[in-house]
């Protein structure tokens, strides 16, 4: 599990326009999401201003592309911090 802190709500806002771009859809602030074999669950707290990723799992056919937990986490943490500024 991973909890972003500080994360506003036009950073949220942010990080699901940038996601959407790439196909992948936020629905809401809490769901699940799974997409090309990277699957994970998502809450987002307005209050709290924190954003938790839980449950992630990457399977076929984004290993097949290199891809594992950790980059999938690094591609967020990116994503995040870039959508903070």
């Amino acid at each position: 599990m991973k909890q972003f802190d500080n994360v506003s709500a036009a950073a949220f806002d942010c990080l699901k326009q940038k996601l959407k771009s790439q196909g992948i859809e936020l629905k809401g602030d809490a769901g699940y999401l799974s997409k090309n074999g990277i699957s994970l669950d998502y809450k987002y707290d307005s209050a709290a201003q924190s954003l938790t990723i839980s449950n992630l799992e990457v399977g076929f056919p984004a290993s097949l592309a290199g891809m594992n937990a950790d980059k999938v986490m690094g591609i967020l943490e990116k994503t995040v911090e870039g959508c903070r500024r």
